[in-house]
C-alpha cells in the first residue's frame, strides 16, 4: 500500500465517522425529549431495557455512546445496575443498524431499479438533499432531516473512499497471507478487539472490514473472528468512562465487558468445535457487506437471547469484580458524560435545578418555622442546606457552560438560556431564607415579643408565599404553562399584602402597641417573604417565555403588559388569592 492509499484509508475513515456522527446527531436532535422519555421509562423489566437500548443506540448510531450514557446514569444513582444490563445488551443490537446500511453497496447493478440505492447513486442525492434542508429552511424538522441525511451520504462517501484506498491489496501477496493468518481464532479476535479499542467504535471498525472485503480477499473464516473481537474492543470506551466515577459505575461498564468477552467466547467455542467436527460449507468463501452485517446482527441478538437469563450473574460477578461497598455521595446528575448526548445532559440539568429549588424552599420553610416557634434548633440546617446551594448553583453554572458548547436544537438552547437565571433566582431564595433564619436567633437573643395580631398577619402572608414557591418549583418541572400563570396574580396579593402589613405595623408603632425592635424585624420578615416572592415570579416567567413563539420576549415587558392588561383569566386569579389571604378576619 502507497502512502497515497495510506492517507486515502485515513480520509475516507475520517469522513465515514464524521458522516455517523452528523446522522447520529440529526437523529438524535430529531427525537429530542422523546429520547429522554424512552430512557425514563425503564423500569426493572429487562426486555423493556433491552428495547430501550436497541432504540437508543439506533438513534446516536454508538453503542459506546449508549453504554457511557448508562454508566453516567449509575453514576448518577438514577439507573439500577439490573437496568443497565437491559440496555447495555439492546445497546449491542443497535449498533448492528450502520452495518446493514452499508450492506446496500452489495445491490446487484443488473436490477435497474434498485440502482438509485446503490451508495455511488444515494449518497450524492442524499447530500444535496440534506445541505438543501440545512442551507434553506428555517423548519427544525427538516434542518434534522437534512443532518441525517448528508450525515448518511457522507458516510457512503467516506465508505466508498476507503473501499478505492484498499482496492490495490487484492494483487499483494502479503494482504492475502495476513488474511490467511487472521483465521487463526486468537489473532482475529486480537486484532478486531485491538482496531476498535483505538477507534472506539465498532460500527466504524466494522465498516473498514466490510470495505476491506470489497476486495474479494476475506473469507467467513477470517472476518468471523475480528468481528467478535470487534465486540470486545468497543467495550474500552464504557471503561475509560467508569474512571473516576463510583464503584457502581465501574460495575456498569464491567458488566459491559463480561457480556461481550463472555459471548464471544461462547460464540467461539460453538463455532470451531462445529467447524473442526461437521464444518461450515461457507468457511473458505468469501464474504461481502451483507454476510458481515448479518453475522454481526446475529451474534449480538443470539448473544443477548443466550444471556439475558443470566443477567442477575452478570451483575454479581461485577459486583465480585469490582469489590466494596457503594458510598452515599448523592445525585450526581452533572456527569460530564451525559455531554456525548446534550439533550440528556440538559434533561439532567433540570433535575438537578429542581433539587436544588427543593432544597431553597425548604430553607424557607425552615426559617419561618424558626421565626414563629422561637427556635433555633433548625438554624444549623439553614446554614448547611445554603452551603450546598451555592455549590450547586456553581456546578450547574459551569455545567451549563460546557452543554452551552454542544450541538443544541432551538428549544434547548432556548432552556439553557434561560436556567442561568432560573439558577440565580434559586440561589437569591435561598439567601433570604438564610436571613429568615438569622431573625429567627435576633429574635430569640433579644427576646422580642410580636403581638397576636402580629402573628397572624406573619402567618397569613407566610402561607401566601410557601403557595407560591410550590407553585413555581411544580410549573418549571413539569413545564406546565397553566400552573405558571396562577405566579404572578399570586405574587400581586403578596405585593398588596407586604403593603398592607407595612401600613398596619407603622400604624402599631405610632399607636406604641408595640417595641421598636420588633415593628423592625417585623418590616425585614416581610420584606425577605415579598423577595421570595418576586424571584418565584421570574421563575414563572421563565416558563411562559420557554414556551413562548416570540424571539423578542422581554420579561419586564411581559410583566407590564400583563398589568396593563389585565385579562379575566388573571382577574380571576388575583381574586381567588385575595380572598384566600386577605386579612378582613386577621
Amino acid at each position: 500500500m502507497s502512502f497515497i492509499d495510506l492517507l486515502t484509508l485515513f480520509g475516507g475513515l475520517g469522513l465515514f465517522l464524521y458522516g455517523m456522527k452528523i446522522m447520529g446527531d440529526g437523529l438524535e436532535q430529531a427525537a429530542g425529549e422523546r429520547m429522554q422519555k424512552i430512557i425514563e421509562a425503564m423500569t426493572s423489566n429487562l426486555f423493556k431495557s433491552v428495547i430501550v437500548g436497541t432504540v437508543v443506540t439506533a438513534l446516536v448510531q454508538s453503542s459506546s455512546a449508549t453504554t457511557v450514557m448508562v454508566v453516567g446514569f449509575v453514576n448518577a444513582g438514577v439507573m439500577k445496575l439490573t437496568q443497565a444490563v437491559g440496555v447495555i445488551m439492546g445497546a449491542n443490537i443497535g449498533t448492528t443498524v450502520t452495518s446493514q446500511i452499508i450492506r446496500l453497496g452489495d445491490i446487484d447493478k443488473n436490477v435497474w431499479y434498485l440502482m438509485i440505492l446503490k451508495p455511488k447513486t444515494l449518497a450524492p442525492l442524499a447530500i444535496a438533499l440534506g445541505v438543501a434542508f440545512i442551507m434553506f429552511s428555517k423548519k427544525k424538522k427538516l434542518n434534522n432531516i437534512g443532518a441525517i441525511l448528508a450525515g448518511f451520504g457522507i458516510l457512503f462517501i467516506g465508505m466508498g473512499t476507503m473501499e478505492s484506498a484498499v482496492e490495490h491489496l487484492r494483487d499483494l501477496p502479503q494482504f492475502k497471507e495476513a488474511f490467511v493468518a487472521f483465521r487463526n481464532p486468537i489473532l482475529g479476535v486480537l486484532i478486531g478487539a485491538g482496531v476498535t479499542a483505538v477507534i472506539q467504535s465498532s460500527s466504524a471498525s466494522v465498516g473498514i472490514l466490510q470495505a476491506v472485503a470489497s476486495t474479494g480477499l476475506v473469507t467467513f473464516s477470517s472476518a468471523i473472528p475480528i468481528i467478535l473481537g470487534q465486540n470486545i474492543g468497543t467495550c474500552v470506551t464504557a471503561l475509560l468512562s467508569s474512571i473516576g466515577a463510583n464503584k457502581n459505575a465501574k460495575k456498569a461498564a464491567m458488566i459491559h465487558l463480561f457480556f461481550n468477552t463472555v459471548g464471544t467466547g461462547v460464540f467461539l467455542v460453538v463455532i470451531y468445535t462445529f467447524q473442526n467436527t461437521v464444518g461450515f460449507s461457507f468457511w473458505n468463501d468469501t464474504v461481502n457487506r451483507g454476510g458481515i452485517a448479518d453475522f454481526h446482527t446475529v451474534f449480538n441478538i443470539a448473544n443477548t437471547v443466550l444471556l439475558l437469563p443470566f443477567a442477575g450473574l452478570l451483575v454479581k460477578l461485577a459486583h465480585m469484580t469490582v469489590r466494596g461497598k457503594e458510598e452515599n455521595r448523592g445525585q450526581k446528575n452533572l456527569d460530564e458524560r451525559f455531554l456525548t448526548t446534550p439533550s440528556v445532559a440538559v434533561s439532567q440539568t433540570v433535575k438537578e435545578v429542581i433539587r436544588m429549588s427543593r432544597m431553597a424552599q425548604n430553607n424557607v420553610l425552615l426559617g419561618m418555622d424558626a421565626i414563629m416557634e422561637r427556635s433555633t434548633n433548625t438554624i444549623g440546617t439553614i446554614d448547611d442546606n445554603e452551603n450546598a446551594i451555592d455549590e450547586m448553583e456553581s456546578n450547574i453554572t459551569q455545567y451549563l457552560i460546557k452543554i452551552a458548547d454542544e450541538p443544541l436544537s432551538k428549544e434547548e438552547n432556548k432552556l439553557v438560556s434561560g436556567l442561568f437565571h432560573v439558577i440565580t433566582d434559586i440561589e437569591r431564595i435561598g439567601d433570604h431564607a438564610v436571613n429568615l433564619g438569622e431573625m429567627a436567633a435576633y429574635i430569640i437573643q433579644e427576646d422580642i415579643e410580636f403581638s397576636e395580631l402580629a402573628k397572624q398577619e406573619l402567618t397569613i402572608i407566610t402561607d401566601a408565599v410557601k403557595e407560591i414557591v410550590d407553585l413555581s418549583i411544580r410549573a418549571y418541572e413539569s413545564q406546565d404553562v397553566e400552573l405558571a400563570k396562577r405566579i404572578q396574580p399570586c405574587e400581586d396579593v403578596i405585593d398588596l399584602l407586604k403593603e398592607t402589613l407595612r401600613v398596619r405595623h407603622i400604624d402599631r408603632l405610632s399607636q406604641q402597641k408595640c417595641s421598636l425592635k420588633s415593628g423592625v424585624i417585623f418590616l425585614d420578615i416581610v420584606n425577605n417573604l415579598e423577595r421570595i416572592a418576586d424571584h418565584c415570579s421570574n421563575i414563572g416567567i421563565a416558563v411562559e417565555q420557554l414556551h413562548s413563539s416570540r424571539t423578542d420576549f422581554d420579561p419586564h415587558e411581559y410583566l407590564k403588559h400583563v398589568h396593563q392588561n389585565k385579562t379575566q383569566e388573571y382577574r380571576q386569579l388575583y381574586d381567588e388569592y385575595e380572598s384566600k389571604y386577605g386579612l378582613e378576619n386577621s
